[in-house]
């Protein structure tokens, strides 16, 4: 069992290695962008491990705050440098909320999507087949369920038919993170709600595999559980910008690291926490 005094890897990296493993969702991106340059702080640091063979880095977590910061042209990030065979390091899946988009002009946008192959069953069916991965997702709507067939045998398309179904309501839906498919759950709490989308489940070697050969996941879904993360670094994006080298700017993440152990302002907690204001 890793200990808690065990502090996390911090580390500063060219922006442009950085190789995001899902797509990114423009409404967040703006929003944080936004946010980021009112602030003018990097506070939470995404989370990468290292892409095999490779200098680059595979963003498991903060895939809109790396979006940012290609979008701005910001040379360097802080980053936090985990393992998938790090203790308690796993995956889960997120499903979609969509809402605030009209029934028919959400279905009508999935016709539209190539490759897909959709078919009514009910909530029982298409959870056994998504597990038998006779189905790649399913969608629930409060006039049914459609379970989408796989349309080819390679995972790798069949991931791309999830990137166009997810592109068929993102920027004109809003999109929120759901742990359940059950309707009468989620509707209270969305007002709005038109669907619910559902993924199948994603592991390490898929998510390596997906960006070794050019694929994403799509946005909003991975899940990583990551023990021990960083949150509140608070680095200064004028540093971030600076036109130094990438050695001296480690050589000032060294120095912010010393003066913080110094100073006994890292703290280690170890409940489960809620955080309202992400």
């Amino acid at each position: 069992m890793r200990e808690s005094t065990e502090l996390p890897v911090l580390r500063m990296l060219p922006t442009d290695s950085l190789v995001p493993h899902e797509d990114c969702d423009p409404r967040r991106v703006e929003r944080l962008g936004q946010r980021i340059q009112k602030e003018k702080l990097l506070k939470n640091p995404p989370i990468v491990a290292e892409i095999p063979g490779s200098d680059r880095y595979v963003v498991l977590d903060g895939a809109n705050r790396a979006m940012v910061f290609f979008e701005l042209r910001i040379p360097h990030i802080v980053a936090q440098i985990v393992s998938y065979d790090d203790p308690g390091v796993r995956v889960d899946t997120w499903y979609h909320v969509v809402a605030g988009v009209a029934l028919e002009e959400f279905e009508n946008a999935l016709t539209k999507v190539a490759g897909i192959r959709l078919q009514e069953c009910s909530l029982e069916e298409a959870r056994w087949d998504l597990e038998a991965e006779e189905a790649i997702a399913y969608i629930v709507m409060e006039n049914g369920v459609r379970k989408v067939l796989p349309s080819s045998v390679s995972k790798l398309h069949n991931l791309r038919v999830l990137n166009d179904i997810v592109g068929a309501y993102k920027g004109r839906a809003d999109i929120y993170r759901a742990s359940n498919d059950e309707w009468e759950k989620q509707s209270p709490y969305y007002p709005t709600i038109t669907a619910l989308v559902i993924f199948p489940p994603y592991r390490p070697e898929d998510i390596m595999s997906a960006v070794q050969n050019g694929y994403k996941i799509p946005s909003g879904v991975t899940r990583h559980v990551i023990p021990y993360r960083a949150l509140n670094i608070n680095i200064p994006m004028e540093v971030l910008n600076a036109d130094w080298t990438l050695e001296r700017k480690r050589e000032w993440l060294q120095d912010w690291w010393m003066e913080r152990m110094a100073a006994n302002t890292i703290r280690f907690y170890a409940e489960p926490t809620f955080s309202f204001n992400e």
